[in-house]
């Protein structure tokens, strides 16, 4: 293996380290990287020269030998950027470089794709300007799509933004300098469980996540898995209903055609005027009768396909997150008992059920870690910085 190759493996071992535990020792990233010392001081040495790191002053401890500094990400040199393409609007954040978002900018989104590339590169500007950082700065974009995105970065197919086989990177290529990382928005978020939620000491994964629709995302061998052409993980196709309802997919019975925001504030509306899935949240808190109904069926459906994904994947964890991880706690007890009787047992009792906790945040980070993953990544389009 060329030694270039074990140096950037190395960096980025101790970078995520450095991410994960700032304050952390020397002998911390030894003992937690696997790394030996003269390697982790070379590279903190590296980190520190390029304004990544920075240190306290070395502190007594009381003990014999040398004492030991603390190190951590600086939050002051580099920037990572996450635009979320959802319906109607596009929110963009920018984070320091281990992730932490730093300030969140929305705008409406173009009707025509043609016009992405100029409307993003003035309103990254703008933020970057409202937070007084330089664009130098940023090392990475992240773009989220909810729909279909080739392994290219190409977009196939997003129903609700109405943007049909059109290549994003290409678009934007002229007008964006930095690095540039697509992919679909259940995909980073699985990707943001992974680097900043509950998931992190976690190799295998699976998550559910939606809003408008649903999708997944994989996670096999601690690397995302994504399919031959990208299109991998479109769990809220799963089939729950034999001849069951038209999905806007164009097919019957998907789990998306049931419990996707939609498809519940439609069956909700026979009963109560709920106008959005806030008033359809409140309703079920309330007690309301319909929807605790339409939940408890809802638990069956997705039962039947979380037994599915337990089948197939035998995953440690399956995370719930947007519409799915809102409802959960009035579809669990179906949801199990759907789950129980069509999952086999061995890899089901070895499954947790996770709600996510940074879905439901105010910010979202989806695509901060898909910046960061590309940053980081040894088959990201630039070498890392060290």
């Amino acid at each position: 293996m060329h030694p270039s190759y074990v140096r950037q493996y190395n960096a980025t071992r101790i970078f995520h380290a450095l991410r994960a535990n700032p304050g952390i020792t020397k002998r911390g990233l030894t003992d937690l990287t696997g790394c030996d010392k003269s390697t982790v001081s070379a590279i903190l040495r590296a980190f520190e020269d390029i304004g990544f790191v920075e240190s306290d002053a070395a502190q007594e401890t009381g003990k014999r030998g040398r004492p030991s500094a603390n190190y951590r990400l600086s939050a002051d040199n580099g920037l990572l950027i996450g635009v979320h393409l959802e319906f109607e609007q596009m929110a963009i954040v920018a984070a320091s470089i281990d992730g932490t978002p730093i300030r969140k900018w929305s705008q409406p989104l173009p009707t025509d794709p043609a016009a992405l590339a100029t409307d993003l590169r003035h309103a990254i500007g703008a933020l970057c300007h409202e937070i007084s950082r330089s664009q130098d700065e940023i090392r990475a974009i992240g773009i989220t799509l909810p729909g279909l995105v080739e392994s290219s970065g190409g977009l196939a197919h997003a129903p609700s933004l109405d943007w049909y086989e059109t290549d994003i990177g290409n678009l934007l290529r002229d007008q964006i300098d930095a690095p540039v990382y697509i992919d679909n928005d259940t995909n980073a978020a699985a990707m943001a469980e992974y680097l900043f939620g509950q998931c992190g000491q976690l190799t295998d994964f699976v998550m559910i996540d939606g809003g408008l629709g649903l999708g997944g995302g994989i996670f096999l061998d601690g690397r995302p898995y994504r399919g031959a052409s990208g299109f991998g993980g479109e769990l809220g196709h799963i089939k729950v209903v034999p001849d069951g309802r038209i999905c806007g997919c164009g097919a019957q019975g998907c789990l998306s055609a049931y419990i996707a925001a939609p498809a519940l504030l439609a069956a909700a509306q026979r009963s109560l005027r709920v106008r959005n899935v806030e008033e359809l949240i409140r309703a079920a808190k309330d007690g309301a009768p319909p929807i605790l109904d339409l939940f408890e069926d809802s638990g069956r459906h997705l039962g039947r396909a979380l037994s599915d994904i337990v089948n197939i994947f035998n995953p440690s964890a399956i995370v719930l997150g947007g519409i799915v991880g809102r409802i959960w706690p009035y579809a669990e007890i179906t949801a199990r008992k759907e789950l129980a009787k069509l999952a086999m047992r061995a890899p089901l009792q070895n499954t947790q059920i996770l709600v996510s906790d940074i879905s439901a945040a105010e910010t979202p980070v989806g695509a901060v870690a898909l910046a960061l993953e590309g940053f980081t990544s040894l088959d990201g389009q630039k070498p890392g910085p060290w």
